[in-house]
């Protein structure tokens, strides 16, 4: 059976900006990419790893004499691509960020590099942005990637004073997230948003945003993002490709992990209070004559645990919200009638806010008090709604499940686990994961290197009495070493009940109507 071609480029070791093919050193690699485990509102790290001949020790990055000596560093991005024998077709297999470099001794002059995407970036770096209101989770996610400037490798768009993506008018256009993200609207109007504690990462941001909207959000192979609401998998219904020829597969029937009989979803409110003030300056700020001086007031709760954010942080008032004096300790002459204090908008967000001080005059000064006033927001009340099967209690014991993010009203609460408990009150059949070897047959091949995350499939064993099972992909893992190929592909169920869909569906006789 006819192999298919694998294609390797580095970007960036030979000319700035374009990849470099380095197929011919390839020797073997395996990559993963989807979700740690079913139902998880965010999918974990896609990871990549290659094995090269690095017999001229072109890959070693401190060999000076090296063929791409001073090139080779963690973060060019890495490419890999699959050409089908069947039909020529050309498929980006991944794309990611290099991670690490490792030649190995001279015993077996090879060199391991390892990638990753979007994930790893993402859980360093944190993110505050203004307090949205009335908004859909997709319209939040676009806000985090807007003023995290963390994006996905191989993104095109222009970002100010990155090299390689600031040549505006030229090869590239100003930054959008439609360039390198495919969000799905979503179902849950959001009452506010952004109001995650001080210090929350671009990770933890985004995966509190899908899990209130009880969706989901991955990296697909090329990089870009995708995340979809919570009607798309109960509405699915098209079979992309049925499962009957494998090598192994990871079946079982029942288990304390895969049931729920007592599920608790969260309801979250929040209140607006009347202009107050929200933070205030700890200590005196020197500021130069002729000169500015930016102070951040970051907003939180006198108690740990305590989520609080402004909206609307009102333009100091001299006097009213700082003073500026001659002496640190508010002594000397008041400068205040010399001093401005003005916002600094796009350093303002839900959880900190910038206000940049101006000093006109000659003399030295500083700023002895200062305050931030606005409309805070706090929680208000937190109402747990249960849903619980006394039959399936009865039957298994009590299986408990919380889901860990909290929803906008008690209605989504109350139907988010009703979902969740006619999905898993009951033992069922459950296929973990499906092995194959894809070069058996050519059809197999196109299918390996077509199907992806949340492709819909169906499983089908004579031994395990599978008749056509449905199921969605929800992690790949391909690996190649000379003429082995070879596929994993973790598997969800899909819904056990079949929903009611607007137009398709008659409401009341075979079918169930979705949660909000």
């Amino acid at each position: 059976m006819a192999q298919p071609t694998w294609k390797l480029y580095l970007r960036d070791i030979v000319t700035a900006g374009t990849y470099t093919e380095v197929s011919t050193y390839l020797e073997s690699s395996v990559w993963t990419i989807g979700f740690g485990s079913a139902y998880e509102p965010m999918a974990r790290e896609s990871t990549l790893s290659v094995t090269l001949n690095n017999a001229d020790r072109r890959f070693s990055p401190e060999y000076s004499s090296g063929t791409y000596f001073g090139k080779l560093k963690p973060g060019i991005l890495c490419k890999l691509t699959s050409t089908d024998p069947t039909d020529s077709t050309v498929r980006t297999m991944f794309v990611g960020w290099v991670d690490s470099l490792k030649p190995t001794p001279d015993l077996s002059k090879k060199c391991v590099i390892t990638a990753q995407g979007f994930q790893s970036r993402a859980a360093l770096s944190e993110v505050a942005i203004p307090v949205q209101e009335n908004v859909t989770y997709d319209s939040v996610l676009d806000t985090i990637l807007s003023n995290s400037r963390i994006y996905p490798p191989g993104t095109s768009a222009w970002y100010l004073g990155v090299v390689g993506q600031s040549e505006l008018g030229n090869t590239t256009e100003l930054g959008s997230t439609s360039t390198f993200a495919n969000f799905e609207t979503g179902i849950s109007t959001f009452l506010f948003a952004g109001d995650w504690g001080d210090n929350t990462t671009v990770y933890g941001a985004m995966q509190e945003t899908v899990g209130r909207e009880y969706g989901r959000l991955w990296s697909a192979r090329d990089g870009v993002l995708n995340a979809i609401n919570r009607h798309h998998l109960i509405t699915d219904k098209t079979v992309d490709y049925a499962i009957t020829t494998f090598s192994d597969m990871d079946y079982q029937y029942g288990s304390s992990t895969d049931i729920a009989n007592l599920v608790n979803v969260r309801a979250a409110t929040r209140r607006e209070t009347a202009t107050q003030v929200v933070a205030g300056l700890q200590n005196p700020v020197a500021i130069s004559a002729g000169s500015t001086v930016d102070i951040t007031y970051v907003i939180e709760g006198q108690s740990s645990g305590d989520k609080i954010a402004v909206k609307s942080p009102i333009t100091p008032a001299a006097t009213t919200d700082f003073l500026c004096n001659a002496s640190a300790d508010g002594t000397g002459t008041n400068l205040t009638s010399s001093c401005t204090g003005a916002i600094v908008s796009d350093k303002s967000f839900a959880t900190r806010v910038t206000v940049r001080y101006s000093l006109s005059g000659s003399t030295n000064g500083y700023i002895t008090f200062g305050q931030l006033r606005g409309t805070k927001l706090d929680s208000f009340a937190v109402v747990e709604q249960s849903s619980q099967s006394d039959d399936s209690i009865r039957d298994y014991g009590r299986r408990q499940l919380t889901w860990g993010y909290n929803m906008d009203s008690v209605d989504t609460a109350d139907t988010i686990a009703g979902h969740i408990l006619r999905e898993r009150k009951d033992p069922r059949g459950r296929v973990k994961s499906i092995s194959f070897k894809p070069t058996s047959s050519a059809a197999l091949l196109t299918q390996a290197l077509t199907r992806s995350i949340f492709d819909r499939v169906t499983v089908t064993d004579t031994q395990t009495g599978l008749d056509a099972a449905p199921y969605f992909i929800i992690a790949e893992t391909h690996a190649f070493e000379n003429q082995d190929y070879s596929v994993v592909w973790d598997l969800e169920p899909s819904s056990a009940t079949d929903y009611w869909v607007l137009g398709t569906n008659t409401l009341g006789q075979t079918t169930t109507l979705g949660p909000l």
